[in-house]
Order: C-alpha cells, then sequence, then structure tokens
C-alpha cells in the first residue's frame, strides 16, 4: 500500500540542540530512498507503508542510540486507491501553481 503523510521525530534530551538527533534522522531518510521533503517542524514522506514503518522505527532507534533518553514520534498518514498517489503531483506543487496561474 502506497502512503504519502508528515513524521516528526522529537528527541527528548537535557541538550538544548537537537540538530545531531535530526542530522541522523535525515540521513536515514535519505537512504532509504523514499520521496521525501523536509521542514521546520518535520518531514513530509511517501512510499510503500512497509518501507515507511521500517524507516521510522530505524529514526526513533537512532535518537535512542544516540543518546537520546527517551524520542516521541508523530506520524500522520494517508493513502488513497481512487489515484495512483506515486504519479501524483504534490498538493503544495498543486497550489503554487494554481497561485501562479490567472484562475485565482
Amino acid at each position: 500500500m502506497y502512503v504519502s503523510g508528515e513524521l516528526q521525530v522529537v528527541p527528548i534530551s537535557p541538550e538544548v540542540s537537537m540538530t545531531r538527533y535530526i542530522a541522523k534522522v535525515k540521513c536515514i531518510i535519505e537512504a532509504s530512498g523514499l520521496e521525501h521533503t523536509m521542514h521546520d517542524s518535520g518531514t513530509n514522506i511517501q512510499g510503500e507503508y512497509a518501507v515507511v514503518s521500517r524507516v521510522v522505527e530505524q529514526c526513533m532507534q537512532s535518537v535512542l542510540d544516540n543518546g537520546a533518553p527517551r524520542v516521541l514520534c508523530y506520524l500522520k498518514l494517508g493513502a488513497r486507491t481512487d489515484k495512483d498517489s506515486a504519479k501524483e503531483m504534490p498538493a503544495a506543487e498543486k497550489v503554487k501553481n494554481y497561485l501562479a496561474s490567472e484562475k485565482h
């Protein structure tokens, strides 16, 4: 099943900066080959559900392995059968194209 959604990994640590944890998370997602876009509050991610769930587990384990005593993960996923989501233009790009057109 092909899914798309948003992943937010939150290290719970006494450190002020979370950069080192999130940098490793980004490397895991990039190595997975999943289509993704990182932004300030998470990562939009899409791909086969089995791959996405495996990557989420790897991201959470990485945060723990790198010294954070706890990790929270917020994951929102959706799937659809009425369109081929793998070939569908991302919603943000559709909005950008719409605003660039004369339609609005």
